[in-house]
């Protein structure tokens, strides 16, 4: 995401913020809190005063982005800062500015703890350091005044690398000259000598005679800027997330509340599809069971007429099946009559029924004759009832009969 495709929110000298549209050159409106920026076009990235959000400048040993990262963690902890981090995002931001003889030059924003309520605002889709996103005049110290504070700002080749607040608005010349002397020496010995070649006041209550006396005190040029306007240029598409915890809270019951209201919506569209397509089924099956319905009621006539008939020619069955023939079922009994040993006395059939009785010449003859009858092809269709055979004297008496299912 580009600085250029961005509406920002920035603090004004007075307790006010300005409004910075997207390609804007100036700002033409002003609103009294974060708060009251949620008409604004999105994205909307607010660039906090020196009082929410500190900015330390650090020189560390060159390394890879990961072990850098584990560094300037431990060099924040070091100092007393709480560092918080979610999935949402984190309190505090690094940013590498360059190489000095080896060294990384790097500058961290860090949230203010407790962040101040009246800053946090859900809307928005990133918090910065107001200075980060200016265009800072190079190797020049900047002071410039933010919500009735005064804040001494220093940067590395135009970008931001320091700031912190020093006194409040309007401030005397001694002041201004020991803080610039001070912070001078200072970013002299981390940034190296003449890395600081003038001062820059910026805002209207700077007047020229204190430019003339500043410069000959400090023995650098001095000179007032009326603003510094975003730089456009600059390249956010990188960074991470800096948002204060209560921001992140509310990102991310929202976007549970969003999930859990698009599984509902989901849900309700599941079940309505279901019962819409459960109601299309109970249709179709309703049509087709009238036309079923229909075909019965045009065929129950004939059916009848073949459910009678089919009645009739079982009627007729004994007299027109050969296989239920009185003689045909007595020729394949005979079949299976062994040589000697059975004689039969009485072949009856009745209809469904066959009535044989015999004798053997003993019990065991006359069971297996029984028995026999149910490997048969055409006694086998019968249920062969065969009580146990009655022994007189040499021979046994038998009886069989045959019932179709």
């Amino acid at each position: 995401m580009s600085l250029a495709a961005t509406t920002l929110l920035l603090p004004a000298p007075d307790a006010s913020w300005r409004v910075w549209k997207p390609r804007a050159t100036s700002s033409a409106e002003t609103v009294e809190s974060p708060a009251e920026a949620k008409h604004v076009s999105k994205p909307l990235l607010i660039g906090l005063p020196a009082s929410a959000c500190r900015t330390i400048g650090l020189i560390l040993p060159q390394t890879d982005a990961e072990l850098l990262e584990q560094i300037i963690s431990t060099q924040l902890e070091r100092r007393g800062f709480k560092l918080e981090q979610d999935a949402v995002g984190r309190n505090y931001r690094w940013h590498l500015l360059g190489q000095n003889g080896g060294l990384a030059i790097v500058s961290v924003d860090i949230l203010a703890e407790p962040f101040p309520e009246a800053l946090a605002a859900s809307h928005a889709s990133d918090y910065t350091a107001a200075l980060r996103l200016a265009q800072l005049p190079a190797g020049h110290i900047v002071i410039i005044e933010e919500q009735g504070d005064l804040v001494l700002a220093a940067s590395h080749q135009g970008k931001l690398y320091h700031s912190h607040i020093f006194a409040k608005a309007p401030a005397a010349e001694d002041v201004l000259t020991l803080e610039i002397t001070l912070a001078r020496l200072t970013l002299e010995s981390e940034l190296g000598p003449d890395s600081i070649d003038g001062v820059a006041l910026v805002g209207a209550n700077f007047d020229k005679g204190l430019t003339t006396r500043l410069s000959s005190i400090l023995d650098l040029p001095v000179r007032v800027l009326a603003d510094l306007p975003p730089n456009g240029a600059l390249e956010t598409r990188t960074w991470t997330k800096m948002l204060p915890s209560g921001v992140r809270t509310a990102i991310s019951t929202s976007t549970q509340r969003s999930k859990l209201i698009r599984a509902l919506v989901l849900g309700g569209m599941l079940y309505a599809s279901l019962a819409f397509l459960g109601f299309a089924y109970l249709h179709f099956q309703e049509k087709r069971a009238e036309k079923l319905a229909e075909e019965v009621e045009v065929t129950s006539e004939p059916a009848a007429a073949v459910r009678k008939a089919n009645e009739r020619w079982k009627v007729l069955a004994p007299a027109i099946e050969p296989q239920r023939y009185p003689l045909f079922l007595l020729g394949e009994i005979n079949r299976i009559m062994p040589g000697s040993g059975i004689v039969i006395r009485k072949f009856e059939v009745k209809g469904k029924e066959i009535d044989i009785r015999g004798e053997a010449r003993d019990a065991q003859l006359a069971f297996q004759f029984i028995e026999d009858f149910k490997k048969n092809r055409v006694l086998s269709r019968y249920e062969w009832t065969n009580p146990r055979p009655e022994v007189k004297g040499t021979t046994a008496s038998f009886r069989a009969q045959g019932k179709l299912p």
